[in-house]
């Protein structure tokens, strides 16, 4: 298995019912594929996860970065891993603010409180650090 992380920018500010739309289509086809993984996102800037079997991991990023949703995809970590950090997650969401990030632990603010795609590609490890921090809280 592997997990794979990458940032992105949405084609144009999506209101709610746009992220419960996204959200609903990423769930059902990860449930398909075993995907699992957590999604952040702020000030029209997505950051993701995603854990599974390489293959299917690739299939999705693949499909992710010719989604019209997003441009400017970044991969900023691709690894092997022995077990999942968000087993029980088909895709879990935060919209991410300055109040919600103060939450999570060891929260770090390289962001000023939104996501910045050019921030996390120069702070790559902290970037990482922060999703993956989701992982330590229960939903």
């Amino acid at each position: 298995m592997i997990h794979l992380i990458y940032i992105s920018s949405a084609t144009s500010w999506p209101g709610e019912s746009d992220l419960v739309q996204l959200l609903e289509q990423a769930r059902a086809r990860n449930l398909r594929q075993n995907i699992t993984g957590m999604l952040l996102y702020s000030n029209a800037t997505y950051m993701q996860v995603l854990e599974g079997k390489k293959k299917d991991v690739h299939e999705i990023f693949e499909a992710i970065c010719n989604d019209p949703r997003n441009t400017g995809v970044v991969k900023l970590y691709e690894a092997e891993i022995q077990q999942r950090d968000f087993p029980d997650w088909s895709m879990g969401f935060e919209h991410l603010d300055g109040s919600t990030a103060r939450n999570v632990p060891g929260f770090v603010d390289i962001f000023g409180g939104k996501l910045d795609k050019q921030v996390a590609k120069s702070n790559k490890y902290a970037a990482i650090e922060l999703l993956m921090n989701f992982s330590r809280m229960k939903a």
